[in-house]
């Protein structure tokens, strides 16, 4: 039996009937943070910030006044010249590194809070998946499993580094989940079985370090090279980096702290979930991965 890659057929469960978000919005607007420079003497390290989401979301930071690290296998010079173009007189620290190497990740961390004096944020944006056109029993298992290097594993390496100065700091950890960890689609187990493992990460981080501030979050609908690479084409990728990088700097403001330990997708309007569902979510512990039937 042939199975068709058809996202347009996905059931997911938008599990907030909210508006939906595509760009920047009021409550993500950076433009305050910008003008107050409200990250100023704040440090933020972001893994996989060659290009698209990552890039964006270093740009945003060092726009707010932090201190940006940012790291990739690939060279970062384009990031780098956005910076220093968009952002002049930011401090910018590079690092090339393969994120399945433990012993790197853990000497970036050390450069960067000895070269900065501290870790304030660390955003986990890096990510791997075959191409989405085998089932489970055709799959490469040796490439299936190195989604899970890059996406689990990577994230640990960094994540467990970081998490000293995070506490120190009052800080925050944001990983990159996906959407996809909330459906089950054929053809993409490698990415969402890996994706879901992500946001459960997310809720342990919380769980055993509360002195910081743990989130997985969905960064939009957007075309990357990595959805290049599924062969799930441009389909409903219809929204901006910005959103993704809004509500990341937006997670770190203090005011969404309630959330620390939930998913969060980027398309949800945050003060439409705020105003509606806040005490909902916090009394019936929602936004975390669990097995239930409807109330």
């Amino acid at each position: 039996m042939d199975i068709i890659l058809d996202p347009t057929a996905w059931k997911q469960d938008p599990m907030l009937p909210v508006e939906r978000r595509s760009d920047i919005y009021p409550a993500i607007d950076p433009q305050p943070a910008w003008t107050s420079q409200s990250f100023a003497g704040k440090t933020v390290l972001i893994v996989g910030a060659s290009r698209g989401i990552g890039q964006t979301i270093a740009l945003y930071y060092a726009k707010a006044g932090a201190a940006v690290a940012i790291t990739a296998r690939s060279s970062l010079e384009d990031t780098r010249a956005l910076i220093e173009k968009e952002a002049p007189g930011a401090k910018v620290l590079t690092f090339e590194a393969d994120v399945k190497d433990k012993a790197r990740a853990a000497e970036v961390v050390e450069k960067v809070v000895k070269e900065c004096g501290g870790l304030d944020v660390l955003i986990y944006n890096s990510a791997a998946s075959l191409a989405w056109e085998k089932r489970l029993g055709d799959v490469d298992i040796d490439g299936w499993w190195n989604t899970f290097e890059v996406n689990i594993r990577g994230a640990l390496c960094y994540v467990q580094p970081a998490i000293p100065h995070l506490e120190k700091a009052r800080g925050y950890s944001i990983l990159v989940a996906s959407a996809m960890s909330t459906v089950r689609a054929p053809l993409t187990s490698d990415y969402s079985i890996s994706k879901h493992t992500l946001v459960r990460l997310a809720e342990y981080i919380q769980i055993e370090h509360p002195a910081l501030h743990s989130f997985s979050i969905h960064p939009c609908q957007v075309s990357t090279e990595l959805t290049k690479s599924t062969l799930i084409g441009d389909i409903l990728l219809t929204d901006k980096p910005d959103l993704a990088a809004g509500t990341a700097l937006a997670l770190c403001s203090g005011r969404y702290d309630w959330l620390a330990g939930r998913y969060v997708d980027s398309n949800w309007d945050l003060n439409e979930v705020e105003e509606k569902y806040k005490a909902q979510i916090l009394e019936k512990d929602l936004l975390v991965s669990k097995l239930a039937l409807p109330s």
